[in-house]
């Protein structure tokens, strides 16, 4: 069918649109201290409230799961087919040319935290099921848009609704990654390695620390040892001299741990400076790990893991975060692999070599593979809506990071940002163009009726 009226309904309540995505971005939702009817904080309450209301006040049937995830509905039918968006947010950070929570537009842009991740996305949502239902438009499964709050640190608001027995939706879409439609997510693995140090060895290292979070390239590491070593100069290398210590830092290149090849690592940069120095003991052994069975490749080659799959991509591992105290010391991988490879074989082979260097697996956290396969139904319908609505013939795309998708069985990512946009989610000046956010809308109403229908 044409989509142009539902288009035009959409485009109709722009103003409308905007005004309840700025209400939305006014609630500073990030996860807090937990309270009784607030299991993530009173921000995310507020949020989830909100959109209750807002859903009510569109003339929706609404339902409320534990104050962890809302829903809004419209239509009738044994199935449902569902729209999951998230209301937390990361924490607003500085930085900011404009109000993170005013959702103020500056030429064609609006700007707020949560506005591209994924407030805009998902309170537009309302309005692109408003539109289905005020034209009329016959459907065959219901239609639920759904709401979590706590997206930003693990997922478990989805996973309560699934515990609790709520009813799971027969296919459906997070609008909270990229166009075209990301058919697959790797598998990962998440590890802290580590122990508890019990040989100093033979040169005192004071501290090793580097590392702003697991998933991510370590950006920036520093290396305290009392005494006088030798330290290879080379790019992003610092040596310092000072009270009888030698300070060693290095600078990396940050990129996300699911493209770890991207970055350029300051941990193995700086082991590498020091490479010649016969430290001994745990300290030793640890740097003897990150050097000979991680180095330079992201790949998992010599740890054993690399997996190749034409259609999903090969394995990558980062390191994330490093530390040594002198009492304790610890590393993260971040490990996702294709849909080819074994993830008891990847965790197998993994915590083997870190024992081997005396590491023990300290915690680790493991999420599967999402694929659903090109020619489903699923796919076929967002990309037809996709294709239609851009006149672009991109493929559906397969990628190392993970959304809220992993969720549910026969759910993918689509949208709501477009080929070549900007990455602005979790950034200061976090912004969505508005004339791209009301294309996104229109896109998802479509998709949301083509699902609907048998």
């Amino acid at each position: 069918m044409s989509y142009e009226k539902l288009n035009e309904k959409v485009l109709s309540m722009q103003e409308e649109i905007l005004e309840a995505i700025r209400g939305c971005v006014a609630i500073d939702s990030v996860k807090g201290e937990a309270r009784p009817e607030a299991p993530y904080g009173e921000g995310p309450k507020a949020a989830l409230d909100y959109a209750l209301k807002l859903g009510e006040k569109l003339g929706f049937k609404t339902g409320n799961v534990g104050n962890r995830v809302g829903w809004a509905e419209y239509g009738e039918g044994e199935e449902m087919v569902a729209v999951l968006g998230h209301l937390d947010v990361v924490p607003l950070g500085e930085g900011w040319t404009y109000p993170p929570l005013a959702g103020e537009i500056h030429d064609g842009k609006m700007y707020g935290r949560g506005v591209a991740d994924d407030k805009g996305a998902t309170i537009g949502a309302f309005y692109a099921l408003k539109a289905i239902r005020d034209l009329g438009l016959p459907i065959d499964r219901r239609i639920r848009i759904m709401f979590g709050t706590d997206e930003e640190c693990g997922s478990s608001c989805v996973q309560y609704y699934i515990d609790q027995g709520e009813e799971l939706p027969v296919m459906g879409f997070t609008p909270d990654a990229d166009y075209p439609c990301i058919f697959c997510e790797k598998g990962m693995t998440n590890y802290t390695l580590g122990k508890t140090v019990t040989d100093p060895g033979d040169i005192p290292v004071v501290s090793f620390q580097g590392g702003t979070a697991a998933n991510v390239v370590t950006p920036y590491c520093r290396l305290v040892v009392q005494g006088d070593i030798p330290v290879a100069q080379g790019e992003g290398i610092t040596v310092t001299k000072k009270d009888g210590m030698t300070i060693v830092e290095a600078e990396g290149v940050s990129a996300h741990g699911s493209t770890p090849a991207l970055g350029v690592n300051a941990a193995i940069r700086l082991l590498r400076a020091v490479k010649d120095v016969k430290f001994g003991g745990d300290f030793q052994r640890m740097a003897d790990f990150i050097l000979e069975k991680l180095g330079d490749e992201t790949n998992g080659q010599t740890l054993g893991i690399r997996y190749v799959d034409e259609e999903t991509g090969e394995t990558t591992v980062n390191l994330g975060i490093v530390q040594y105290d002198g009492k304790e010391m610890s590393l993260t991988l971040d490990i996702r692999y294709p849909k080819n490879a074994s993830p008891d074989e990847v965790q197998k082979n993994t915590e083997a070599a870190a024992a081997a260097s005396g590491l023990s697996v300290l915690h680790k956290t493991s999420a599967p593979l999402l694929y659903v396969p090109k020619d489903s139904e699923l796919v076929q319908k967002l990309m037809k809506v996709y294709r239609e609505a851009t006149g672009r013939d991109d493929q559906p795309l397969a990628i190392g990071g993970g959304t809220y998708a992993k969720a549910f069985k026969n759910m993918v990512a689509f949208g709501p940002g477009f080929p070549g946009g900007p990455e602005v989610a979790h950034q200061p000046d976090e912004y969505i163009e508005v004339e791209a956010l009301m294309k996104s809308l229109q896109i998802s109403a479509a998709a949301m009726y083509e699902m609907a229908r048998r």
